[in-house]
């Protein structure tokens, strides 16, 4: 009769701790994939966060009754893109130098992008320097002709990046040991609850 009993509660606490660990493995199973660490099909970190992105190539923009000029700063290139103010229509193949302290450079029109490149180095290390950079643009088509003056805000993306590269890391290491903690409590809460009430019957 002992042994009846004995191999009841086993068999008994054994489906307890399978239900426990399929309701863990379904909890783990909505922690990673609703993550906001999570991987996508090629292994890319998802982030739903847009401070990173939102800081780490500046932008600047500028207009007059001629022109509209849109700028971005990579960290090889300036890609300038350049609008007919009135009808927002692209320009292709005028002149643009620009002007920023001392140094002058001037672009080439990349078929490719649809835009104008800037890769000469001094001037790109002048901009990448932290702080405010004001820089005058000469624009020139074969109509017209204008000055822009623009104003680029480069930050230190490096803490940007470095927080960026932390976030990445703490979504690849999930608290395993308060997980187990918190398993082993339910465990043992379940099967205390379930001895004290076979003990009441």
């Amino acid at each position: 009769m002992f042994f009846n009993t004995l191999s009841l509660r086993i068999r008994q606490y054994a489906s307890a701790l399978k239900i426990c660990v399929v309701l863990l493995l379904l909890t783990l199973s909505q922690v990673v994939n609703a993550s906001p660490g999570a991987h996508g099909p090629n292994g890319e970190h998802l982030d739903t966060s847009s401070k990173v992105t939102a800081t780490a190539n500046p932008k600047f923009e500028s207009f007059t009754e001629s022109f509209e000029l849109l700028g971005e700063l990579y960290s090889s290139q300036l890609v300038i893109y350049l609008h007919d103010f009135k009808t927002n229509v692209p320009i292709e193949r005028a002149s643009i130098e620009l002007e920023s302290a001392e140094l002058s450079a001037t672009t080439e029109y990349s078929d490719t992008l649809k835009a104008y490149v800037l890769t000469e180095q001094k001037m790109l290390n002048r901009l990448h320097t932290e702080g405010e950079h004001e820089i005058v643009f000469t624009v020139m088509t074969e109509d017209n002709g204008d000055l822009l003056v623009a104003t680029l805000n480069t930050i230190n993306t490096k803490g940007a990046h470095a927080a960026e590269e932390q976030h990445i890391d703490d979504h690849h290491h999930l608290p395993w040991f308060e997980i187990f903690s918190a398993l082993a409590v339910f465990i043992a809460g379940f099967l205390l609850g379930h001895f004290k009430k076979e003990k009441k019957s």
